[in-house]
């Protein structure tokens, strides 16, 4: 990346890879910088320790991580637990073992709403207004951030019930914690009417950014993405605005996709995927205005 921003790739890109094949190929590429997700480490926390152990000795640093539950509510990746009391201890789990693993580090863990139970929006916001200041302060008392991220509409009853950058940073503003911040992803909320001056406005408040492209003609289901700079987002504008704001963090690319669909980027060779992401990126950082 040169004189670039710092270039990192989630671990959701590369799905069916295992965590020590994505540190091999992310080290090989010369990336910068890696989102971990839980669920690809082990289970059992001793083994788990030791894999981010290696993980440090790489030198690849960590933006941020995606715990194995990230939702106050059932979302996609983990529907089966209901209460959302006994979801935020799963949460403050991974707060514990990662707060434990890099001390001093003040690492962002990701964070989603869940969907609203029956439907009952005004009800799963109080809970969130409730349980979201307990968590910041628990997690700021190990030395740990909470990055809370807004999706898209098209997720909407599935997998969130604030779908919006507005709706986030109100969440955020009534929050008040300062470790308590946004992760701010481009395809989530890259339509948002009035975007471009929302995003310049929001200074220390993002703790980390995730980049991909909304596919022209729209995604053809809810974890479809393509590379940036194939798709209809105004990247250069999104990225200047984040610049305006302060922002001086990695770039993170975050690629969902779905095996069966054509074109699957999951299914296409992962080091290809990341060459050609980072080349897009490049173009549209130094395009940004």
């Amino acid at each position: 990346m040169g004189t670039g921003p710092e270039f990192a790739v989630s671990q959701f890109t590369t799905w069916h890879q295992s965590f020590e094949q994505d540190v091999a190929l992310y080290m090989s590429l010369g990336v910068e910088a890696i989102e971990v997700c839980e669920r690809k480490l082990s289970p059992d926390r001793a083994i788990a320790g030791k894999q981010l152990a290696f993980l440090k000795e790489t030198g690849l640093r960590v933006t941020s991580v995606q715990p194995r539950i990230h939702a106050l509510f059932p979302d996609g990746m983990c529907p089966d637990i209901a209460d959302p009391v006994k979801r935020s201890e799963r949460f403050r789990d991974s707060v514990d073992f990662f707060g434990e693993c890099f001390p001093g580090e003040s690492l962002p863990l990701v964070a989603i709403s869940g969907k609203a139970p029956d439907f009952d929006y005004r009800g799963a916001l109080r809970t969130a207004r409730k349980l979201y200041p307990q968590l910041a302060d628990y997690a700021g008392d190990r030395g740990v951030r909470i990055a809370f991220e807004p999706l898209s509409p098209i997720l909407m009853n599935s997998d969130t019930f604030v779908c919006s950058l507005k709706d986030a940073v109100d969440l955020v503003q009534e929050v008040d914690r300062p470790n308590f911040g946004l992760l701010l992803d481009l395809w989530h909320v890259w339509s948002e009417p009035g975007i471009v001056e929302r995003i310049a406005g929001l200074g220390e408040m993002v703790f980390g950014v995730h980049i991909s492209d909304w596919p022209a003609g729209g995604p053809r289901h809810v974890g479809d993405r393509v590379l940036p700079g194939d798709g209809v987002i105004d990247l250069p504008s999104l990225l200047g605005a984040l610049e305006r704001s302060g922002y001086r963090g990695a770039y993170c690319l975050e690629i969902f996709s779905k095996d069966d669909l054509p074109g699957s980027l999951w299914m296409a060779e992962p080091g290809d995927v990341i060459e050609r992401a980072r080349e897009g990126f490049a173009r549209a950082w130094g395009a940004r205005r």
